[in-house]
């Protein structure tokens, strides 16, 4: 294995833990900078305005907060997608996210900076009449809409280029008039049914692949890694979720993490323990586990 199908395989099988690895760096940076920030304009005032400690109560909190309420946005995107056929729906929609991402954020970074005000024996006060209620949540709001925006835009523009970078196999859309036509069209010319058809999007670009030609699969994470001579098609299923919609394909598990077709199997080599080793006709070798060997 290559240095960068490494890195893509190490990507993969983590993606979730470096997705939120990197998100808490960027809110981590972003609000010491931003307390060191305030922290230097208090100082061109003398006295300091405030203690030297709470600048970054203020932002890091604030942060932490935004963290927080960003990691459920994205879980939000994933089950309610921009719907391009019904837009207005798509605005209500998330013009309720933001107010929710809005007065969730301040609802957190409030509570945090009571709790810490309280172990430092002092108190932590948002607003103390109505007017600055109305003041302090317009100011807050206003910037948390605008950065709702910008985690939206960025949420998505992150996906793309991973699923861009990684390659992105999925099953034909059939309910999509145009690819259902565009998808007959090329499975009449190879003697293919759409069901046996895999879109590929990588790269910007799109191309339909066999599953039949499916040497051997092999899972990766939250996806399942599809060979087909010396190229890889990540697809985001799981192992057992893509044999059970495959069952019509002479493909069958081996191993709880890697599953051959039948056809490209060349010999199997058995160990004492049970296990095997498995060539395929391609050269490249695949771990048997004694657990599938006598369904295989």
């Amino acid at each position: 294995m290559n240095k960068k199908a490494y890195i893509k395989d190490i990507y993969q099988q983590h993606q979730t833990a470096v997705t939120i690895a990197l998100l808490f760096l960027y809110f981590l940076i972003s609000g010491l900078i931003n307390a060191n920030t305030v922290l230097m304009e208090g100082m061109r005032q003398a006295p300091l305005p405030f203690l030297t400690w709470e600048p970054y109560v203020w932002e890091m909190t604030s942060a932490f907060s935004s963290f927080l309420v960003v990691l459920v946005l994205a879980l939000l995107l994933r089950l309610f997608p921009w719907n391009w056929e019904n837009q207005l729906r798509s605005v209500a929609l998330y013009c309720g996210f933001a107010l929710l991402f809005g007065f969730a954020h301040i609802g957190l970074m409030v509570a945090f900076r009571s709790i810490i005000y309280a172990f430092n024996n002092a108190q932590y006060n948002f607003a103390t009449t109505p007017q600055q209620w109305l003041f302090e949540l317009t100011y807050e709001m206003q910037k948390d809409v605008w950065s709702f925006v910008f985690f939206v835009v960025a949420i998505v523009c992150y996906r793309y280029v991973v699923t861009q970078w990684l390659g992105n196999a999925t099953d034909i859309e059939l309910n999509n008039p145009k690819k259902r036509v565009e998808a007959g069209q090329k499975a009449n010319q190879n003697s293919d049914t759409p069901k046996d058809l895999l879109l590929v999007k990588k790269l910007g670009k799109e191309f339909l692949i066999k599953k039949k030609d499916i040497t051997w699969a092999a899972s990766s994470g939250n996806y399942v890694n599809l060979y087909i001579n010396n190229d890889v098609f990540p697809m985001r299923t799981t192992l057992t979720a893509f044999l059970n919609d495959n069952k019509h394909l002479p493909i069958e598990r081996v191993h709880r993490s890697f599953a051959v077709n039948l056809n490209q199997i060349d010999n199997i080599e058995l160990q004492d323990s049970g296990d095997g080793i498995i060539t395929l006709i391609s050269g490249n070798t695949v771990k048997m586990s004694r657990r599938y060997r006598l369904a295989l």
